[in-house]
């Protein structure tokens, strides 16, 4: 039986989508000008291919991240939808919640803390990726406090 085999359609779909939908949630937690969002989004980029380096081919996470890699080239996947930013977090962590549901009985302790630590790593980067506030550069946060409090309510949806 493959990963993905352990998991109803459901709960994969809510494995696939935790980490991009947090991620989103996170960079919207502070908006920021059009080139630091693009660089948050390189940062969503960035911790996929980071975990697809460090994940074994067959592990969960493994799986999890070929999957968003084959999606991401995938012309045929239709409308995106539109959602505010509020939307958008309380489906991030609504998420995190079935993905975390989904993952206490169906994998090891391990496979299921590397996927849900992976996930936070990559809201880190996004709230790295860019200083908010400030002016020309100058002050501004490289995290803001919005930020981290969706950080923490991630990663308390996503139990751990």
């Amino acid at each position: 039986m493959s990963v993905k085999e352990k998991f109803t359609p459901d709960e994969w779909k809510s494995l696939i989508k935790a980490p991009l939908l947090a991620a989103y949630a996170v960079a919207g937690a502070a908006p920021s000008k059009q080139d630091d969002f693009m660089r948050e989004m390189a940062a969503v980029a960035d911790g996929i291919v980071e975990g697809e380096q460090r994940a074994a081919q067959d592990s969960l996470l493994g799986t999890v991240i070929a999957e968003i890699v084959a999606n991401a080239g995938d012309e045929a996947r239709g409308q995106t939808e539109k959602l505010s930013l509020d939307e958008v977090k309380v489906r991030a962590l609504d998420t995190c919640r079935a993905a975390a549901a989904a993952l206490a009985s169906k994998i090891s302790a391990e496979e299921a803390y590397e996927y849900k630590r992976w996930v936070l790593v990559v809201t880190e980067k996004v709230a790295s990726a860019a200083k908010e506030g400030g002016l020309f550069g100058y002050g501004g946060e490289q995290i803001s406090g919005s930020e981290i409090a969706t950080i923490n309510e991630i990663g308390e949806a996503i139990s751990i």
